[in-house]
């Protein structure tokens, strides 16, 4: 009796999931199907309202632990391509009258990014449409694209928070020295700073030198860009931000009549007002977020398929670390892109490829791998462009040198050619806790790596020594790639981080420009100049992955409180970085990684 009770339950049981699971794969594809079909009308008259909303990306990264991560908190993410597709449609719709530019929310974009949707911004004012833009208060990544609109109006008693750039770290040597941690690092190239929190209490001043240059370019890239747009002096701006108690004072403490005074903005309005001064323009219209103006204007989950038979560009998106092996969205795998690269190789269609990078480097050998799919490309005579995003430095620059061009932004962060090694030890924690670590092996270096175990003299010397060897190669990589001599590389290498205007100067990109330049490259390297079209060549996906890429590139579910006080943004940044510390899988613990961390 118990035996068939127990059997009872157990199909119970069995029965219970498979229902459940055949729910829940009937919810997915009802969704999918409702999203997919559904085709909103528009308005007759329509502004278009740019509400960015989170962070300025190419690519949306999925959550690595499946559905459920859905109910954690999660970062919004924009499309860039979304934005720069939205205002290249609205400029020939004649249903759209104009442009509100909602930009609050924008949490994080690198001015690379800013500068492409920049550009779309002005290519739409062409159309003779108005843009306006207004908020309460902007930060200094918000208000450079707000600076692109012909209107710039703030909350009577806003705020515009320019503070310029800055690159700050947390050094957790002392902190690690109080818990008797060791850290063996081993690299190559003395910028080479992506360990440097680990085994130092402060920027060392080669390091200092080094950063101030490439730091100076982009907010000279980003004052320059400030005075196109909106006629502001950069040393008139810059006397203002070293000197802010005296530039309030002058404007007797209202930093509203600051901002008006310096022309940093046109008026100081409410919000209805600044709506109503752009209704004025347009006539009475409808204000439609661009996530829906492209729905209604049929852009999709699936990616649209190209109009021509051949002659396409294989277009191949790359963001964030350099992984081994099949990785998600939002990091890049050497097995992910090498397949995609693979994909371009073998169809006929595709006659050139651009390789778009956004990624401060990652693994040795990973980065190893993509750099040899692009030189099997070349050799099967396949042009290779690889277009810079906000930062393609140390692994993204390995992958890069093999490109017949590399095209970045001038604000982009390149270089950083160097690499490293990192061997923490706890034994002499341990030891304080009475737990001791011995035993024998059948080699001196058996057992060498072990956390809880002092590095052999032997062992480190050998680590170095394969260290100075992969640098070597990135540096020989290099040099057969931008045809320089050792030498000269050698000058430009050493971990140190360029800007892309610096970098073209120094030979090691080939021109300045976005991701549309380098498609207009590749199809002139590829002799199909006058008919090509760019296509996408993504990995494998399917409907339900298109759909998170969708739902997670409009919102995300935040169930716990912003983050804001001081200390809850220390403790989350350097979560970060051992977030990101733990996605590191070399099988020889060697990295081409930067450690620029940007502060804006």
């Amino acid at each position: 009796m118990k035996e068939f009770f127990s059997k009872l339950m157990r199909g119970i049981e069995g029965t219970r999931n498979v229902m459940l699971n055949m729910f829940f794969l009937f919810f997915i594809g009802f969704l999918i199907y409702t999203l997919m079909s559904a085709q909103p009308s528009l308005p007759e008259r329509v502004v278009l309202q740019l509400n960015l909303d989170g962070a300025l990306v190419e690519q949306v990264q999925r959550p690595t632990i499946g559905l459920s991560s859905l109910t954690s908190p999660a970062p919004k993410q924009v499309k860039v391509h979304d934005v720069v597709t939205a205002l290249k449609r609205a400029a020939k719709d004649e249903a759209v009258l104009g442009v509100r530019l909602d930009l609050q929310n924008l949490t994080k974009a690198a001015l690379p990014h800013l500068q492409q949707l920049k550009k779309a911004v002005e290519t739409f004012k062409e159309s003779g449409k108005p843009v306006m833009a207004y908020a309460d208060s902007w930060s200094q990544a918000q208000y450079y694209l707000a600076a692109s609109a012909d209107e710039v109006y703030l909350h009577p008693m806003g705020m515009i928070a320019l503070n310029g750039y800055g690159l700050y770290r947390n050094y957790i040597k002392e902190a690690l020295d109080k818990l008797d941690i060791e850290v063996h690092v081993f690299r190559a190239g003395k910028y080479k700073s992506a360990a440097a929190p680990f085994i130092h209490t402060s920027m060392g001043e080669d390091e200092r030198q080094a950063n101030k240059v490439w730091l100076d370019t982009l907010w000279g890239v980003y004052t320059d860009d400030l005075f196109d747009m909106r006629g502001i002096e950069p040393a008139r701006l810059q006397y203002v931000l070293d000197h802010p108690a005296q530039a309030i004072a002058d404007a007797s403490g209202d930093i509203g009549q600051l901002f008006l005074a310096e022309h940093w903005v046109d008026d100081l309005l409410y919000a209805e007002q600044a709506d109503a001064t752009l209704m004025a323009k347009t006539g009475e219209a409808e204000l439609v977020g661009y996530k829906a103006y492209l729905t209604a204007t049929g852009s999709g989950f699936l990616p649209n398929q190209p109009q021509a038979e051949d002659n396409w560009i294989g277009i191949v998106m790359g963001s964030g670390q350099i992984l081994s092996g099949e990785q998600p969205p939002g990091t890049i795998g050497s097995d992910t892109m090498v397949e995609q690269l693979q994909i371009a190789l073998e169809d006929e269609r595709i006659k050139a490829v651009v390789l778009r990078l956004n990624t401060p480097g990652g693994s040795a050998l990973a980065s190893e791998s993509i750099r040899h799919a692009v030189e099997v490309l070349r050799e099967h005579g396949k042009p290779v462009v690889v277009s810079m995003g906000s930062m393609a430095a140390s692994g993204g620059y390995w992958i890069a040198s093999a490109a017949d061009e590399i095209w970045a932004s001038p604000a982009t962060l390149t270089g950083s050619i160097g690499v490293f090694g990192i061997v923490p030890n706890i034994s002499k924690g341990l030891q304080k806790l009475g737990i001791q670590t011995d035993g024998l092996g059948t080699s001196k270096i058996a057992g060498g790596l072990r956390l809880d175990k002092s590095l052999s003299p032997e062992l480190a010397d050998s680590i170095q020594l394969s260290i100075h060897h992969i640098y070597q190669q990135f540096t020989k990589h290099v040099a057969q790639g931008r045809g320089m001599s050792m030498s000269e590389v050698e000058q430009l290498a050493q971990g140190r981080v360029w800007s892309g205007q610096d970098a073209l100067e120094l030979g090691l990109v080939d021109a300045l420009g976005d991701i549309d330049d380098a498609i207009k490259a590749a199809a002139q390297l590829a002799n199909i100049e006058a008919n090509h079209e760019p296509v996408e060549i993504l990995p494998e996906t399917n409907p339900l992955e298109l759909l998170l890429d969708n739902l997670l590139s409009e919102a995300a579910v935040k169930l716990a409180p912003e983050r804001s006080s001081i200390l809850e943004n220390i403790m989350l940044q350097m979560q970060q970085r051992f977030s990101q510390i733990l996605l590191w899988n070399d099988p020889r613990g060697v990295y081409a990684l930067s450690g620029v961390e940007l502060v804006q």
